[in-house]
């Protein structure tokens, strides 16, 4: 049998891969005993419901790929090294043009610019401080452009409205807290179960409202970023 919060977590939860593995472990938790179910029949319906919109909706859209966020450069350790002659030689080779720069290479980047973050600062007139500042010059156009495209990414995705709650979640929230709290009759069950989703429901929407909210104010940053860089650099 599902509890209510787990009812809720999957009512409030967002579409995704991960929303419909859940939903498909909830179902092979209930298919048990001998009759190849345990619970009652809302609760197999909720989760049918949910399974059968989200395979109507289809696999949900990919997120953005930051490079930045690429586990090989989460990977990268602190480096006083400086820059090989290849090195030099890569990087003088990318496109002057930011916006022209692979992924793989703006991968790359990340990767030399996080392995001597803080090293201009913390080592003033080095080699590696020299370094540090060369990569950051080139870096820093780059990870404007995709910081810009991951923020409308996830502006289009806050924007993009959720499937509708099935409408046998009530029937399976009621169940779920009239096992909870037996001294509850039907109707307050009922009556709780409808409160329970509704602010849960509210809670979805101001969550994504803050989304949007926050996707806006980081197209804006990368924006003014660029601006001030182009304005600096003629």
């Amino acid at each position: 049998m599902l509890s209510s919060q787990q009812i809720l977590d999957v009512v409030g939860a967002e579409p995704s891969a991960a929303l419909a593995g859940k939903v498909a472990f909830l179902r092979r938790s209930l298919k048990t005993g001998m009759h190849g179910k345990s619970g009652p029949d809302s609760h197999h319906q909720f989760l049918a419901d949910v399974a059968d919109q989200s395979a109507a909706a289809g696999p949900p859209g990919a997120t953005y790929q930051h490079p930045a966020d690429d586990p090989r450069v989460r990977a990268v350790k602190p480096s006083e090294a400086g820059l090989s002659g290849s090195d030099l030689a890569w990087l003088n080779r990318l496109p002057t043009d930011p916006a022209k720069v692979s992924h793989d290479d703006a991968i790359q980047l990340a990767g030399l610019a996080a392995g001597r973050a803080g090293l201009a600062a913390g080592l003033p007139g080095s080699q590696a401080a020299s370094d540090a500042r060369l990569i950051q010059s080139v870096w820093e156009p780059v990870r404007e452009i995709h910081d810009a495209n991951a923020a409308r990414a996830a502006l289009t995705a806050a924007q993009t409205s959720p499937p509708p709650v099935p409408s046998s979640a009530v029937r399976a929230l009621a169940d779920a807290v009239a096992a909870e709290t037996p001294a509850l009759t039907p109707t307050e069950a009922l009556s709780r179960a409808g409160s329970q989703l509704r602010d849960t429901l509210d809670n979805r929407v101001g969550a994504r409202q803050q989304r949007v909210l926050d996707a806006r104010a980081a197209i804006a940053r990368a924006s003014e970023a660029a601006a001030v860089r182009t304005a600096t650099t003629r």
